[in-house]
Parts: C-alpha cells; structure tokens; sequence
C-alpha cells in the first residue's frame, strides 16, 4: 500500500518509536514540503525526530517526491496535489482540518493507529503486537482514536 504521510502523522510514529516498522509494511511517501518542515526546520531548531527522519530518507525507508513547485504550497495542499495523480491509495493524516477536507471530498485517507490495525487485519502482526504498538503511540493521538483502535484489535478473535 503506497500512502502519502502529512508530517503530524510522520513525527508521531517517530516519537513513538514505529516508524520503521510501519516503513516496512506501507510504502510511505512524503512531498518536498513536509521533508522540509520536518527535517529541515526540526534539524535548525535542534529536533532529534529530523536527524532520524532524515536517516529513513537516506536510506530510502521514506521517499521524497514533488517538485520544488510544490514548495509554495503548505503541506496538506501538497498532499492533495500528489494524491490527485493519482499513484497513492490514501493519506495518512490525523489532522482534523485535513480530515474534513478529505473526507467532503471523496479522499480516503487513514489514521496513525489504524495503520497498526490494518497491519493486523492482514495477519502481519499479532494482536498483542498491535497493542503493544498502540500503547505506544497512545500518548500522541487522540483518546477517540486510541479507543477505536483498541476496540477494533480486541473485536477480532
């Protein structure tokens, strides 16, 4: 699944701790704006998340794509942009704002803690690693998303 990462979504899986697990499941793809208020404005104020997001794009873990163009827009516009030509199955976002455009508009897009769920749904983590999962990034998102979450993992048998 190849999924376009706002940068909310992208610094709360690195706090976390999840996202090179994510990384290895979903193909996450991010425009040149967000790389730049993610690593290179956190790099400036001395964020220890862009030193290691900017590893992952090193490595290819994250890729990188639109054209300097795009700069000009802010992040979600260029999310939008990107999705639009469409190459990618959604946009992981949590972003309320964001969220209602998407969704008035026919977008589909996917929350941080239902990337862990889908990865369960597909039988590539157990449901204990998914909760475990979701603890960790409980503290981030919202109590909604983390109830829903949970309730989702615990539902299936």
């Amino acid at each position: 699944m190849k999924i376009l990462m706002d940068s909310d979504c992208l610094i709360k899986l690195t706090k976390a701790g999840l996202k090179e697990d994510i990384c290895q499941h979903y193909e996450v793809v991010i425009p040149v704006i967000v790389k730049k208020e993610v690593v290179d404005a956190g790099k400036s104020k001395g964020v220890s998340d862009a030193e290691v997001i900017d590893k992952n794009l090193q490595k290819g873990i994250i890729q990188v794509i639109g054209k300097e163009s795009l700069t000009h827009m802010k992040g979600d516009q260029a999310l939008i942009e990107l999705y639009k030509r469409g190459q990618h199955h959604a946009i992981a976002t949590d972003d309320g704002k964001l969220i209602r455009f998407l969704r008035s508009t026919g977008i589909p897009y996917i929350l941080p803690g239902l990337l862990i769920y889908s990865l369960f749904r597909r039988n590539i983590i157990s449901k204990e690693k998914g909760m475990k999962w979701l603890k960790e990034l409980s503290a981030l998102i919202s109590e909604d998303e983390f109830s829903m979450v949970r309730f989702l993992l615990e539902e299936k048998t």
